[in-house]
C-alpha cells in the first residue's frame, strides 16, 4: 500500500511539474479528461483560451458546447475513434467564447490506457488565432488577381468548376460568358508592357460597371476573363444584351487612343436547373471559338444556348442523405463520381479524361473528398466509401 501511495503521489508530482512547464511556453496549455467522470484538468493557458475563470472546475458537457458545429462533430469523431483504439488524434478547431470572440485551437490527445481500458484522454492546446488569421489573409491574397483585383484562376476554380450547380442552395447560374482581349500581345509590343497592363485594367473595370450585381467575374490568366451571370439578372435582358458593345472601347493612355480587340463566348441556359459547370463552360468555350473566327476586330461575340442534350440528370440524393445521416458534409455528385472512378483504380489523369475536366480540377475533387470524409488516402476514402453504401 505504501509503494502505491508513493507511486501516485510521485505521478501527480510528475503531472504538475508537466502543467507547469507546459504553461510556461505563450498561448499553450495542458489539458487531460477523466473519462470515467468526463472531468477536465486544464493549465491556466487553456482557460485563457475559452475566456473561463481558473479557480471553478470545469465539465466537458459545458465546453463542448463552445466549440463551432463543424468543430465539434469533427472532434467527437476524432475522440470516440481514440477512445476505441487507445489512439491519438489532432485537429485545429475553432471555439467560440463566452464572450463572443473567436478563437481557433490546435489540439493534440492522447489516450492513457491500463488493462486494455482507456481511463482518460489528455494532451496539449494551443491558441493559433493568430496563426489562422495570417492563413486567412495570405488565403485571401490568393483569391484575387494583383493586376485587376477580380478573381483568378484558382477561385474561379472553386466558385465554379468545382462544384455542383443548380443543387439547393447553390447561386442561381444563368451564363457564362468568357472574354478575351485578343490584342493584348500586340499591345504590350508596341505600347510597351506598362500600356497592356494599363488596357488589362480598364478591361476588368469594365467588366465591373457591366455586371455590378448579381455576377462573379474572374481573370483566368493573361488576356482570358470569365463572368458569371445571375440567372434573375439574365431573364431580365435578352443573352445578347448581355454583352455590352463599350467592352472594347479604346483606352486612353499618355496620350495614346489603344484601341481594343475582344471577343466573347457566352453560354447560357434558358431556365435554372441542374447543370454540370464544366458542360457550360465546354459551350462557352465553343462559343469563343466561333467568336473569334467572325469578321471584325473591335468586338466579336457569340451567344449559346444550354441545350437539353448538354445536360445530365443523375440524382445521387440518396447517396448524399446517407453521409449526412453518419455526420459528414454531404459529397457533390462530382465528388462521388470521382470517388467511385477511385474505387476503380483510375488515375488522376483517367479521372480528368472520364470526367473531362483538368487534372487540377480532380486534385481538388479528391482533397474535398478527403476533408468531407475525414481520411488522408485513396484507400481509406474508398473503404469508408464501401461501409457507407457510396460505391
Amino acid at each position: 500500500m505504501q509503494s502505491r501511495i508513493k507511486s501516485t503521489d510521485l505521478e501527480r508530482d510528475t503531472a504538475a511539474d508537466f502543467y507547469g512547464d507546459v504553461s510556461a511556453l505563450p498561448g499553450m496549455g495542458a489539458w487531460a479528461c477523466d473519462l470515467r467522470t468526463e472531468t477536465l484538468s486544464w493549465s491556466p493557458s487553456v482557460f485563457d483560451m475559452f475566456g473561463l475563470p481558473s479557480n471553478k472546475p470545469v465539465e466537458r458537457h459545458e465546453t463542448i458546447t463552445m466549440y463551432a458545429e463543424s468543430s465539434r462533430l469533427l472532434l467527437e469523431r476524432l475522440r470516440s475513434a481514440a477512445i476505441a483504439s487507445g489512439g491519438t488524434f489532432s485537429l485545429e478547431a475553432q471555439i467560440i467564447r463566452s464572450d463572443a470572440e473567436e478563437r481557433w485551437i490546435r489540439i493534440k490527445a492522447a489516450t492513457r490506457v491500463r488493462d486494455g481500458h482507456a481511463l482518460s484522454l489528455y494532451g496539449l492546446k494551443e491558441d493559433i488565432t493568430a496563426e489562422r488569421k495570417r492563413w486567412e489573409e495570405q488565403r485571401q491574397l490568393s483569391k484575387y488577381d494583383a493586376l485587376t483585383g477580380l478573381a483568378n484562376r484558382a477561385q474561379y476554380h472553386a466558385h465554379f468548376l468545382d462544384g455542383a450547380q443548380g443543387a439547393e442552395g447553390s447561386a442561381p447560374v444563368g451564363a457564362l460568358a468568357l472574354l478575351r482581349l485578343d490584342n493584348l500581345r500586340e499591345i504590350n509590343s508596341r505600347w510597351g508592357m506598362a500600356a497592356g497592363d494599363a488596357c488589362l485594367v480598364a478591361f476588368a473595370r469594365r467588366i465591373r460597371t457591366a455586371y455590378p450585381v448579381g455576377a462573379f467575374a474572374a481573370r483566368l490568366g493573361g488576356r482570358k476573363f470569365a463572368v458569371l451571370l445571375n440567372h434573375d439578372r439574365l431573364v431580365r435582358m435578352s443573352p445578347a444584351a448581355a454583352v455590352p458593345p463599350d467592352l472594347a472601347d479604346a483606352v486612353l493612355w499618355r496620350g495614346s487612343a489603344i484601341p481594343l480587340h475582344v471577343s466573347v463566348g457566352m453560354a447560357f441556359l434558358s431556365r435554372h436547373r441542374k447543370f454540370e459547370p464544366e458542360v457550360l463552360h465546354a459551350r462557352a468555350v465553343s462559343a469563343m471559338e466561333m467568336a473569334r473566327r467572325k469578321p471584325g476586330d473591335t468586338l466579336r461575340a457569340e451567344v449559346l444556348p444550354l441545350d437539353a442534350k448538354y445536360l445530365r440528370e443523375t440524382d445521387y440524393s440518396d447517396v448524399t442523405q446517407n453521409l449526412a445521416r453518419l455526420g459528414h458534409p454531404p459529397l457533390s455528385p462530382r465528388e462521388i463520381e470521382a470517388l467511385r472512378l477511385i474505387a476503380r483504380g483510375c488515375t488522376s489523369a483517367q479521372i480528368a479524361q472520364a470526367m473531362t475536366v483538368s487534372e487540377h480540377t480532380v486534385r481538388n475533387f479528391i482533397r474535398r473528398i478527403y476533408l468531407k470524409m475525414g481520411v488522408a488516402t485513396r484507400a481509406e476514402a474508398v473503404r469508408l466509401g464501401l461501409l457507407q453504401g457510396l460505391l
